[in-house]
């Protein structure tokens, strides 16, 4: 199995009241949801209260980052208390991004049963995100942009920008 493949299916998002993984094909031999001990990688260290928040009543928290051959993983909690049914976190029309200390961007890689990052109401979703492209592990720090340009008043695609110290 290639990375790759891997990294598709690595973001089980699911909601701790609800789903919690991709549904497993018959004839796929694909794992249903990845452990850290199933890719391998470098931990990057990160302060422990690295979290953002947005007017429209959403709170991200980062919680581990882990630079693997061809992708970088970062392992989040998004809780949503809003006036909404559902928000987007990441809506297709901005992008949403990791970006290095030199600028480079590596583009999200949308898990295919929940592409926009949807969070329903009163509920907060847990999972790996997977970037395309390796963060070298030498950073100081990287940037996790949600939705670049739009406000964080929106429940689609609320803009949020959180600066990761590295260490």
């Amino acid at each position: 199995m290639t990375t790759t493949r891997k990294s598709s299916i690595i973001l089980a998002l699911g909601l701790l009241a609800g789903a919690a993984a991709l549904p497993a094909m018959a004839d796929d031999p694909t794992p249903t949801s990845v452990t850290d001990d199933s890719v391998a990688g470098t931990k990057l260290k990160i302060p422990a209260n690295v979290q953002a928040t947005a007017e429209v009543g959403v709170v991200v928290r980062v919680k581990e980052i882990l630079v693997a051959e061809d992708v970088t993983l970062v392992t989040i909690s998004a809780s949503y208390s809003g006036h909404f049914d559902t928000l987007r976190l990441a809506w297709g029309h901005s992008p949403t991004y990791l970006e290095d200390e030199n600028g480079q961007r590596f583009p999200l890689q949308r898990p295919d049963d929940n592409p926009w990052l949807d969070i329903q109401n009163n509920k907060t979703m847990q999972g790996r995100l997977v970037f395309i492209g390796r963060v070298s592990p030498q950073s100081k720090q990287v940037k996790l942009v949600f939705n670049e340009g739009n406000e964080g008043d929106t429940h689609l695609g609320p803009g949020m920008r959180l600066t990761i110290p590295l260490s």
